[in-house]
């Protein structure tokens, strides 16, 4: 009779953990499951609120080759340029926060000196445009290179990759709601089609980690 007794208080011992398992892992995968739903409509939902960013100018203010004084050296370009990019919140209740940005400019190729933007506070439907001015630089080129740039400069058919590293911050109602690294690409820039007033669209990376 303790035997009988015995097993059955194992058997309901065991089927009383069973069901503790088995209420565990479901609550566990219901939990999974929900974050995962709330991680992709919250990243969604960033996604569809960050900003406007395109590339509208570029003027070249010095372009001038030197010629190099013995003929097995490359010639010395110096060349200045100004990049207005306009970012625009289109949000109707949100404010975004930007931190400085870090900024990598190319030109027909050529590395310009990397600069450092301000931060900057953004209200609902506003706009800013950022100025990017690397400081004028010196480069050795060889006289293909030489020819070609002066070429799509005199035509102003210049190319132009831009790359901004920075942070964004969402703000609703005085809350901050999200803390997200950035990175802004503008690809390809053709001068000839902003000199026609067809701003160039940059397109916008979100991340935790730079």
């Amino acid at each position: 009779m303790d035997s009988l007794e015995g097993g059955l208080r194992r058997r309901a011992s065991t089927t009383s953990c069973s069901t503790c398992y088995a209420w565990a892992s479901f609550l566990i995968w219901t939990v999974i499951i929900f974050l995962l739903i709330f991680g992709i409509v919250f990243f969604a939902f960033i996604r569809s609120n960050l900003p406007d960013i395109k590339v509208h100018r570029l003027d070249v203010y010095k372009l001038n080759v030197t010629k190099p004084e013995n003929k097995n050296n490359d010639a010395r370009l110096t060349i200045d340029v100004r990049i207005m990019v306009n970012v625009t919140n289109n949000n109707k209740k949100m404010a975004l926060v930007y931190e400085k940005f870090d900024v990598e400019t190319k030109v027909e190729g050529f590395s310009l000196p990397k600069i450092r933007l301000n931060g900057f506070r953004q209200n609902a439907m506003r706009g800013n445009d950022l100025k990017i001015h690397p400081r004028e630089t010196r480069l050795m080129v060889n006289e293909d290179e030489v020819k070609d740039l002066k070429l799509n400069a005199d035509h102003h058919e210049m190319v132009l990759n831009l790359k901004m590293n920075g942070k964004i911050q969402f703000w609703f109602k005085g809350h901050m709601i999200s803390n997200l690294h950035i990175k802004v690409l503008c690809e390809d820039v053709e001068q000839s089609q902003i000199d026609q007033a067809v701003a160039h669209e940059c397109n916008i990376k979100l991340g935790f980690l730079r």
